[in-house]
């Protein structure tokens, strides 16, 4: 079980995020956030979580929070 806390940290990481977001951030207000940031996403779940991300339900995610569900499963 991945923490939000933990989860947060990993996808800033991950995309170089340097301002401040949430479980409740619009992915679309993440300037770092596009189609490439979604491979990037997949790679980085499944490398750091052992998870696979089906790329469909990442492309369909709205909220920080629903790609956090896609890692809790």
């Amino acid at each position: 079980m991945v923490s939000k806390e933990q989860f947060l940290e990993d996808f800033k990481r991950s995309l170089n995020i340097k301002t401040d977001i949430t479980l409740d951030t619009d992915l679309l207000d993440i300037d770092e956030w596009s189609s490439f940031s979604m491979v990037l996403f997949i790679s980085m779940v499944e490398e750091k979580y052992g998870i696979k991300a089906e790329p469909f339900c990442v492309a369909e995610a709205v909220f920080l929070e629903d790609l956090y569900h896609i890692v809790e499963g």
